[in-house]
C-alpha cells in the first residue's frame, strides 16, 4: 500500500468521537443494502475528555472506486453535531473496503454554527 500514510496528529477530542461514530454506524448502510441517503440516527455520546456530544449524520452512496486493486464505496457524509457550548455542522466522506467492511478513510469537516 504504497498511497497510505498514517495521520499527521492525534484528532481533537470532537472529531475523534465523530470518527467513532462513523466507524460504528456506517458499515450497516452497506450490509443492509442502502443506496439512498440513510439517517445513522442521533446518538449522544461522551467524547474522550468527558464532554457530551449529541450526534445526527446522515450517510449517502457516493460510488465506486478502485484504491490499490480494491473495489471500495465511497459515501458522503452530512449532519450536525453539538456539545454543551457549540453547534457544529458536519460534512465529510467514508471510504470503505468492500470485501472486507474495512474503513480506509475518514474524513469529517466540522464548521462552527453557533456558541452558546
Amino acid at each position: 500500500m504504497a498511497t497510505w500514510k498514517p495521520a499527521q496528529r492525534e484528532p481533537d477530542a470532537l472529531r475523534s468521537c465523530v470518527y467513532d461514530y462513523l466507524r460504528t454506524r456506517s458499515p450497516q448502510v452497506y450490509a443492509e443494502g442502502n443506496n439512498t441517503a440513510t439517517r445513522l440516527g442521533r446518538s449522544q455520546e461522551t467524547m474522550c475528555n468527558g464532554e457530551p456530544l449529541t450526534i445526527d449524520l446522515t450517510v449517502t452512496p457516493v460510488g465506486l472506486t478502485t484504491i490499490n486493486s480494491r473495489s471500495a464505496l465511497v459515501f458522503g457524509v452530512s449532519g450536525h453535531a453539538a456539545d454543551r457550548k457549540t453547534g457544529y455542522e458536519v460534512d465529510g466522506k467514508v471510504v470503505i473496503d468492500r470485501a472486507t467492511l474495512a474503513f480506509l478513510s475518514i474524513e469529517a469537516d466540522l464548521t462552527v454554527l453557533n456558541r452558546g
